[in-house]
């Protein structure tokens, strides 16, 4: 007898939808498509062919979900010990490891079978997206638990994104350069610092070691800060000799100083008075910086 496929469907939504839609994965699958389109409109020079954008959306929809159903399998022992990350659906129960690397298998075949059909480099950079997934999560490799590996694979990442999208359109042009340099800082300077300071628990049980680790919080926020400022004073100073439009350094200065605003009263606090309802609030605006960062370069590489 053939079992329902619904059970498993439902299991598979839950992907989507716990805690919350808001923090549940559709909140990175939204992301790495923003990362994915601004490749694509750098590289289309305004708007990009329909089907082109179509098929490309598929492939980073599908990479998102390999990568990060893998890492809820793999992770999810330890992810019931933690306040936050227990109410994901494996821990809590909503679906299990075998339906999430079954999902993740899921993603990982459609997305290659959605880039041959667009061209070669974006099979190419789709393989090297899901090896970046692959070598981030699963033992003995596990690139999460090496020093510095996690930030780097992340940056690593956000750059993969933003060339599969481009290579989708078909060219991968030296503009990309300032995205590129823009998201590795925030992986690199500012992800610590709002998001693995709220996970050293977490990491320490598992054996990493992250800057969020060694550093304390009053120097991973002068770091954020460093970081902030060479994003928007790059931006600013290179966005004409990219041929990006006004619209890009608008929006990410404004989005760096709608961040810096959170930031400084941080900065002006003791070490021992940090709350970790205020470093989550601060973690809120680093993803609305995100954004308008993300929608500064895509609408930014539009010819006025």
């Amino acid at each position: 007898m053939i079992k329902s496929p619904l059970p498993l469907l439902r299991a598979w939504s839950t992907f989507f939808r716990y805690p919350t839609v808001g923090s549940s994965r559709s909140r990175a699958v939204f992301y790495y498509l923003c990362f994915m389109f601004i490749g694509l409109m750098f590289a289309s020079q305004g708007i990009p062919p329909p089907i082109t954008a179509l098929k490309a959306i598929g492939v980073m929809i599908s990479i998102t979900i390999f990568v990060y159903a893998l890492s809820d399998a793999m992770d999810a022992d330890l992810d019931k010990f933690s306040s936050i990350k227990s109410k994901r659906p494996i821990p809590s129960g909503m679906m299990t490891k075998r339906q999430a690397l079954l999902l993740s298998i899921l993603g990982g075949i459609v997305s290659v079978s959605l880039s041959i059909t667009i061209n070669f480099w974006t099979t190419i950079f789709t393989l090297v997206s899901l090896g970046l997934g692959f070598s981030y999560s699963v033992p003995p490799i596990r690139l999460k638990r090496r020093f510095l590996m996690k930030e780097i694979t992340l940056s690593t990442g956000l750059i993969v994104s933003i060339l599969v999208g481009s290579a989708a359109a078909g060219r991968i042009p030296s503009s990309l350069f300032l995205p590129g340099l823009s998201f590795a800082i925030c992986g690199i300077a500012l992800y610590p610092t709002f998001y693995d300071a709220l996970d050293i628990q977490a990491d320490r049980r598992e054996g990493c070691k992250t800057i969020a680790m060694i550093l304390s919080q009053k120097r991973r926020l002068e770091l954020s800060t460093f970081g902030l400022l060479v994003i928007m004073v790059t931006t600013t100073m290179t966005y004409g000799y990219f041929s990006l439009n006004i619209i890009c350094p608008i929006l990410i200065v404004f989005g760096g100083l709608l961040f810096l605003r959170y930031i400084f009263p941080l900065l002006m606090k003791p070490e021992k008075e940090y709350e970790e309802e205020a470093i989550e609030k601060t973690a809120s605006i680093l993803r609305v910086f995100a954004f308008l960062s993300q929608l500064g370069f895509i609408l930014g590489s539009l010819q006025l």
